[in-house]
C-alpha cells in the first residue's frame, strides 16, 4: 500500500499538468483568435477583388498612354474672287475650308458668304445661296443660283460684270471645271442682270482680276 506521502506528491504532480494544461489550452486559444482576425480581414478582401498584399493605386489603373487627341477636321486652301473697295476689280482671296467630296460647291458657298478681308466687298448680291452645283466629266459645271445672284446693286453692268466672273473664275480654279453655265431658280437665261450673258457656257476670264 501507498504511505501517505506518496499520495501527497502524485496529487502535487497531477495539480501541476492541469495547471500546464490550463495554461498551454490559454495560449493556444489567444493565438487562434488573432489568426482568425486576420483570416478573416484576408478573405474579407479576397471577397471584394482584392489581394491581400497588392495596393492599388490611381495610376495603377489608368492606362499608361491615352494617345494624342483626335486631329481635326482635314482643310485644303480655295482661291475666291472678291472686289475691291471701289468695285473695278476682283482681287483673290486664299482662304482654308474643311475638305468634302463636294469641295467645289463649298468654296461657291464661301464666295456667296463674303471676304474675310477687311479691304474687301463682296462679289455677289447679299443673300445669293448655291440651288444646286454639278461638274459634268467634259469638265462643264452647272451651277444654278437662287433670285437674289440678280439683284445687282444699281443694275451696274460693271458690277454685273464683277458678279459674274467671280462665279466663273472661282469654280475653273479647279482642274474638273473648263467651263461654267449660271443658272438662277433651274432657268437658262440670257443675262444675268439685263447687260452679261449667261446663255452659253462661260471661259475663265481674268480680264477684271487686279494681281
Amino acid at each position: 500500500m501507498r504511505n501517505f506521502e506518496q499520495l501527497r506528491e502524485e496529487e502535487r504532480r497531477s495539480a501541476r499538468l492541469r495547471l500546464g494544461f490550463l495554461v498551454l489550452a490559454g495560449l493556444l486559444f489567444a493565438l487562434l483568435a488573432t489568426g482568425g482576425c486576420d483570416l478573416a480581414e484576408r478573405l474579407r478582401g479576397m471577397k471584394q477583388g482584392r489581394a491581400p498584399a497588392q495596393s492599388e493605386s490611381l495610376p495603377d489603373l489608368l492606362p499608361e498612354d491615352l494617345g494624342a487627341p483626335p486631329e481635326g477636321p482635314e482643310k485644303t486652301k480655295v482661291t475666291l474672287y472678291f472686289t475691291d473697295q471701289a468695285g473695278r476689280y476682283l482681287i483673290r482671296e486664299t482662304r482654308e475650308v474643311v475638305k468634302v467630296p463636294g469641295i467645289a460647291r463649298a468654296a461657291l458657298e464661301a464666295l456667296c458668304a463674303g471676304p474675310a478681308g477687311k479691304d474687301l466687298r463682296p462679289s455677289l448680291p447679299a443673300g445669293t445661296e448655291v440651288r444646286d452645283l454639278n461638274i459634268r466629266p467634259d469638265g462643264l459645271c452647272i451651277v444654278d443660283l437662287n433670285r437674289a445672284a440678280t439683284k445687282i446693286p444699281g443694275q451696274d453692268p460693271k458690277a454685273e460684270a464683277l458678279a459674274v466672273y467671280a462665279v466663273v473664275n472661282t469654280l475653273t480654279e479647279f482642274p474638273t471645271v473648263a467651263r461654267v453655265r449660271i443658272l438662277v431658280e433651274g432657268q437658262l437665261r440670257k443675262t444675268l442682270a439685263g447687260h452679261i450673258p449667261v446663255d452659253e457656257p462661260l471661259l475663265r476670264n481674268l480680264t477684271f482680276v487686279k494681281n
